[in-house]
């Protein structure tokens, strides 16, 4: 019974520091970036409630893929949507413009930014106490932004489709700040699923 009681306490105290240290942390940095930043929008998206719509699509995707038979690991699947702009936390979403449209400066911004997200996905995870799932979660991370595993691709789809349902809620209700951010985004969807395709069909 004692010995319970212990293990009952030891775990209380866990899960205590998990939420003050890390996850109030994550939520609270999650909540406050705004994403579209640059743009006029009617209804605000921040990244933790894209992270939350991403995760749901993610989840649904993979089951499909499963069932067409291209085979994934939904957990795994979920577990980077849930998680995979949590690098931001720090910098912030910058706009796709700056990341992409600048040229040389915008290559050393991305190169910037690559080293700034790991540094603060490996600043976050280190509040965690227990080793293995701070690697845990670090493998999931890299796993993602190299984007070489089909679960990553998934949640890349994801994230495309969030970016064309937020631009087409907005647009129907008259914005029409985000008609190209749409239509890139159905670009490289449309893009990235035909790679999809092609390396789990050859």
């Amino acid at each position: 019974m004692s010995g319970g009681k212990k293990a009952h306490v030891e775990v209380k105290k866990e899960l205590d520091a998990l939420v003050k240290d890390f996850l109030s942390y994550a939520i609270a940095r999650s909540s406050a970036i705004r994403r579209y930043n640059t743009t006029k929008v009617i209804i605000d998206q921040n990244d933790l409630e894209h992270m939350g719509a991403v995760t749901m699509i993610s989840m649904l995707f993979s089951d499909y893929f499963n069932k067409i038979g291209i085979s994934n690991d939904t957990e795994k699947v979920m577990r980077i949507a849930i998680t995979h702009d949590l690098d931001e936390a720090v910098s912030g979403d910058v706009p796709h413009d700056a990341k992409y449209q600048f040229g040389k400066n915008s290559d050393k911004l991305r190169s910037a930014l690559e080293q700034l997200s790991e540094s603060t996905v490996e600043t976050m995870y280190n509040m965690i106490k227990h080793k293995d799932m701070r690697s845990r979660y670090m493998e999931l991370y890299k796993e993602q932004k190299t984007r070489k595993s089909v679960e990553s691709k998934i949640v890349k789809l994801a994230d495309y489709v969030d970016v064309i349902v937020y631009c087409e809620n907005e647009m129907k209700m008259g914005n029409k700040e985000l008609s190209a951010d749409r239509e890139n985004a159905v670009s490289r969807l449309d893009e990235l699923l035909d790679k999809i395709l092609k390396e789990h069909n050859s």
